[in-house]
């Protein structure tokens, strides 16, 4: 399964793209956001 995230650069953003690579790591997961002054990139 492919799922779409926006917003997923921020603070809530992160640690809910986080939570969902670790419970469904065998699913895609896209991160779509603006990446303005407030998010940080967290590999």
């Amino acid at each position: 399964m492919r799922i779409l995230v926006t917003g997923g650069a921020g603070f809530i953003g992160s640690c809910f793209v986080r939570m969902l690579a670790e419970s469904h790591p065998e699913d895609s997961i896209v991160n779509l956001d603006k990446l303005t002054y407030a998010e940080i990139l967290r590999i």
